[in-house]
């Protein structure tokens, strides 16, 4: 049995990497699929044998959260420790993301931004059984540090970030629903070559009874998409606009953003959650609420 098993998206293939070489040089063995799964072996087997490994390694990226290949990954080893008591699951932050409701409980070792060193001090004290933290080095803060109580908000800056990361991470899921939803479309096209021309949430409702078994089946994966994934990523974004709502006087288009966000959750909790034939929610057609496009340069602009 390896002691860790690397799960990552082909995009961080070279934080895969390094991190393998980091802890391998530390004494520890790993399994990464560009090293060990070879031309000729059978993926399935070797899927199941890295699954044993003692514990997985995540790589944190808005690609990871939006790849369904990760996810049963991640799940086998969430599932063996759901309270982290083992640490089955050690996440490594490699871009800025905002990780989805099921892994937020999850400490992470954030590499960003993080020079070589750095970076992999934090690896190998995240990996270590003992914990690291050298408490004789504690000194006392001095009686002024209690004399008063003191509060620090967020800075409309600090919250503009966050909203950009979620806005990101968000982004890189729809896209990779995009994908599936094309797929799908072209498949019922393909099938029933006289089918009508409707717009996506339309037609894919109109043709839901009469999807095949596989099709059914990319349909449940767009939905997944759409209720365990998009729906908290908006969810989270209008929370910050909610609580931080000097930018909203900062950057006016985010106002556009706020009514998106609103109607499409509103559209999520009246419709969709209640529509089985539902896998996309989109406002840009009927409603005119579209999602406000190049909100994110603006929010950039803004951090500077």
């Amino acid at each position: 049995m390896k002691d860790f098993f690397i799960s990552y998206t082909a995009n961080d293939v070279q934080w895969a990497t390094w991190i393998s070489k980091i802890l391998e040089e530390a004494g520890y063995t790993t399994v990464l699929q560009a090293k060990d799964f070879r031309p000729g072996s059978n993926f399935v087997f070797e899927m199941l044998h890295a699954a044993e490994s003692d514990k997985t390694i995540a790589i944190f990226s808005q690609d990871y959260f939006a790849s369904i290949y990760t996810m049963p990954e991640w799940a086998a080893a969430f599932q063996a420790d759901p309270t982290g008591a083992k640490r089955m699951i050690i996440p490594f932050k490699v871009k800025p993301c905002t990780p989805p409701k099921m892994l937020k409980s999850l400490i992470y070792a954030d590499l960003v931004g993080k020079d070589q060193k750095t970076a992999r001090q934090l690896i190998l004290d995240a990996v270590a059984k003992e914990n690291p933290f050298d408490l004789s080095k504690a000194e006392f803060p001095g009686a002024e540090a209690s004399a008063k109580e003191t509060s620090t908000p967020i800075s409309n800056k600090a919250a503009a970030e966050s909203l950009l990361e979620v806005l990101d991470t968000a982004w890189t899921t729809f896209q990779a629903q995009v994908k599936l939803r094309n797929k799908l479309a072209q498949k019922i096209k393909d099938r029933i070559p006289d089918a009508k021309r409707l717009q996506y949430e339309e037609f894919f409702h109109e043709y839901f009874d009469q999807m095949t078994a596989n099709e059914l089946i990319l349909h449940r994966t767009i939905r997944a998409y759409t209720s365990n994934v998009l729906a908290e990523y908006n969810q989270s974004a209008l929370d910050l606009l909610k609580q931080n709502r000097a930018l909203l006087s900062d950057i006016p288009r985010l106002k556009e953003l706020k009514a998106h966000l609103e109607l499409w959750l509103a559209k999520f909790k009246g419709i969709f959650e209640n529509t089985p034939s539902s896998c996309l929610i989109y406002l840009g057609v009927e409603e005119k609420k579209g999602f406000p496009v190049g909100i994110e340069g603006e929010l950039r602009e803004y951090i500077g």
